[in-house]
């Protein structure tokens, strides 16, 4: 008689840095298709607002950096954002891609996708007003089971939290001396969501104390992740899809297979 197979550990859910950063001009449907293809299972992406008040995916306040063009953001309209040529910051890309607006990521991406929206700091009217047009968004989509809005800006947290306190926050992280978990809990956030260099098996035992989830940027080297998959961090992102599932997708045939022997 075979006895039954014991149940094996799942790796920690892979997220698509803007999309497939190390893949693809970032933040556009381009590198979001990639990431796609690659079967994450969540998107971390950057949220911010046009001149006429569209939620537009982009990282920078302004878009030279990634199209070339100068100016602000909140400058452009959301068309004149779409035909932006955003591939600048990543060479021997084939084809112009444009700046996309967040509802045409979420349509892309599909009905199953889950997402962390990223928003920065910025003066407290925009952010009122990003807060208002994201929360309307996830509610009259019904997204609230599968986004988290995500920020370091503390104050937006606490925004958001007032006005959707049925959607998920996490708290981003990058220096120990903010304690990121305390932070998180007294922000009433479900995530906490440090950079990969403050991941400790302690901070984990904190997290987990307080009933946190953890979600670790940006990681891009396998042997990290592997140490970050031990200490059963909930998700990892990273700017390498491809390569971080076809990994991990392995890792676990091998680990079923020597259940079965």
């Amino acid at each position: 008689m075979t006895p039954p197979a014991t149940p094996v550990h799942l790796h920690p859910a892979l997220v698509g840095h803007r999309g497939a950063r190390g893949e693809a001009p970032e933040n556009t449907l381009a590198s979001f298709q990639v990431a796609v293809e690659a079967g994450v299972t969540e998107m971390e992406l950057d949220v911010r607002l046009s001149s006429d008040g569209q939620l537009i995916v982009l990282h920078d306040s302004d878009v030279t950096r990634t199209t070339g063009v100068r100016g602000n953001v909140r400058q452009y309209t959301r068309a004149q954002l779409g035909v932006m040529d955003a591939r600048r910051n990543t060479p021997g890309w084939h084809s112009p891609t444009g700046i996309p607006s967040l509802q045409e990521v979420v349509d892309l991406c599909g009905p199953q996708m889950r997402f962390q929206f990223e928003v920065k700091g910025a003066d407290r009217h925009v952010l009122h007003q990003l807060a208002h047009h994201l929360s309307h968004m996830i509610h009259d989509q019904q997204l609230q089971s599968r986004v988290v809005i995500t920020s370091s800006h503390t104050g937006f947290l606490r925004m958001i939290g007032t006005m959707a306190p049925d959607i998920e926050r996490g708290y981003v992280c990058q220096y120990r001396y903010l304690q990121p978990t305390r932070r998180a809990q007294g922000l009433g956030c479900s995530w906490v969501i440090p950079h990969f260099s403050l991941v400790t098996p302690a901070l984990m035992r904190r997290a987990r104390r307080r009933g946190l989830k953890v979600s670790v940027w940006t990681v891009n080297d396998l042997t990290e992740a592997e140490r970050l998959a031990r200490l059963k961090v909930d998700s990892i992102i990273t700017d390498y899809p491809t390569s971080f599932v076809s990994h991990f997708r392995s890792r676990q045939r091998y680990a079923s297979s020597s259940v079965s022997d």
